[in-house]
């Protein structure tokens, strides 16, 4: 009942921020809402917009600068104050371009609105209005675009480089370079055939990597395509699989009505590192839930295994055997299914039979009614009584044949 009653609540102030920000929207424009610059017929210049006040209200903005090519970009009014008789203001800005320019850059004169209230139940809904500069370079002699993809062929990764020429010439020899490091990071170099393009065109330049020498992981692609003589990079990560943490270890004894240590591993089998790991444990006896904790969160390495060391309630759990479902959470957003291990809660006279396992951190109370510790002590004292029972005999005979041995 109180979860539905939240959910409603959040609804409701959704609804009030999203009509507070539609009505934010309108009450705030600017005019004209982009500026076009071709840089090949200017350097430096001057301009200016107009930020306006429709419904004339009350309010402050700070006007600020955004985006790739920012630093070329200088507003010269940094404030506006509005007043419900102020319906519009402009905003000046100045243009220095750099010798060489990037075709197609752009940046951000950024209008944000400021509340003038300090009430700290106040709900203010901020919205922010931008003012786009494009900057349009011409094109040189030699330009291209590059990007990968990747596609699976059953035995192989196919690694596509699509590459399109926007320069001024045709192009003669074009050719992309592939590089990756593989499972055991040893680097795998893939040359694409090389092709002509002529002004316009758009040709995939395709290379093939076998399966075997990745394995599951996430493994940076880097493609490096020469055109004449000049170069281009572009990096792409490819997927291989889906990210996976496995419970290889939960401790298969314990001690009923009692507070016991624990201990449970997990595997990570990503070779990037996964954040923010913990197990959801649902306690079940006799197919019925009875408990459910949840342990605390920790960070895996790649490919690397990290123990989890806590402490389980079992205070009022009596001598049984119990089910215990874990589901792997990690990075907030994957979730594992559920995978269950099966432990014995034991009474103290069973208990003290068993002896805790010295090569297990933090686990609680090992199996089977002998360990391997008590087989080895049990073997070791044979091995010297019967030492001792064969010297003891070997004096007794030469005692009763000194005459002999004299």
């Amino acid at each position: 009942m109180k979860t539905k009653q939240f959910s409603i609540v959040m609804v409701l102030l959704l609804l009030i921020i999203v009509t507070l920000n539609l009505s934010s929207v309108h009450s705030l424009g600017l005019r004209p809402a982009k500026t076009q610059i071709f840089t090949e017929n200017t350097s430096d210049m001057e301009g200016s917009f107009w930020v306006v006040n429709n419904d004339q209200e009350d309010f402050k903005a700070k006007i600020y600068v955004e985006g790739p090519m920012d630093k070329y970009i200088i507003v010269k009014t940094t404030q506006l104050q509005f007043s419900k008789e102020i319906e519009f203001l402009p905003v000046d800005f100045e243009v220095h371009l750099p010798k060489v320019l990037p075709p197609n850059s752009s940046a951000f004169i950024v209008v944000e609105p400021q509340s003038d209230s300090n009430e700290p139940n106040v709900v203010s809904a901020r919205i922010s209005l931008k003012h786009r500069i494009n900057l349009i370079a011409p094109y040189p002699d030699k330009y291209i675009t590059a990007s990968i993809n990747f596609h699976d062929n059953g035995q192989e990764y196919e690694l596509v480089s699509a590459v399109k020429n926007l320069g001024k010439k045709d192009l003669e020899n074009v050719q992309t370079t592939f590089y990756v490091n593989d499972k055991e990071q040893k680097p795998q170099i893939l040359e694409t055939e090389s092709a002509s393009l002529a002004q316009k065109e758009e040709k995939l330049l395709k290379a093939n990597l076998d399966k075997t020498y990745l394995t599951q992981g996430e493994f940076e692609v880097k493609a490096v395509t020469t055109f004449d003589d000049l170069q281009m990079e572009v990096t792409k990560n490819l997927l291989v699989g889906r990210p996976e943490v496995d419970i290889t270890y939960f401790d298969k004894f314990f001690l009923a009505n009692a507070i016991n240590p624990y201990s449970l591993d997990l595997l990570n089998k990503w070779n990037k590192e996964v954040s923010n790991v913990f197990v959801e444990v649902a306690v079940k006896k006799d197919d019925q839930k009875i408990d459910e904790f949840r342990t605390k969160s920790v960070e895996i390495e790649g490919l690397q295994t990290e123990r989890i060391n806590d402490y389980f309630n079992a205070k009022d759990k009596n001598p049984g055997t119990y089910s215990f479902d874990m589901v792997v959470n990690f990075w907030n957003t994957y979730k594992m299914e559920t995978k269950t291990f099966h432990s014995e809660l034991l009474t103290p006279e069973r208990s003290n039979l068993i002896v805790r396992p010295q090569n297990v951190a933090g686990s609680a109370i090992n199996d089977g009614s002998q360990t391997t510790t008590s087989t080895g002590k049990i073997i070791l004292f044979a091995i010297i009584g019967l030492v001792v029972m064969g010297i003891a005999g070997f004096l007794g005979y030469r005692y009763k044949h000194r005459e002999e041995y004299e």
